[in-house]
């Protein structure tokens, strides 16, 4: 996989999808960036059939790294 610019090995995780809560209260939802993504980006939206994440104003708080497509990340959401 790559992070970045950078080749990096990445421990397979589990689907796409899948979700977590973390204890800042936010639920995380892991999906793959369909673009370019920049760490200021405020806001994303994910495809809710192929967790693919694009920069566009969305419901889903960016991860506040850069990504590029293709790259894996987690994604948060107020929980409540």
């Amino acid at each position: 996989y790559t992070n970045g610019s950078t080749a990096e090995s990445i421990p397979a995780f589990g689907p796409l999808g899948a979700e977590t809560f973390g204890s800042d209260g936010r639920r995380y939802v892991f999906a793959q960036a369909g673009e370019a993504i920049a760490a200021s980006t405020a806001t994303c939206s994910i495809n809710t059939t192929t967790f693919v994440a694009t920069g566009s104003a969305g419901t889903y708080q960016g991860p506040g790294i850069a990504l590029v497509s293709g790259d894996y990340a987690w994604f948060s959401k107020a929980s409540v």
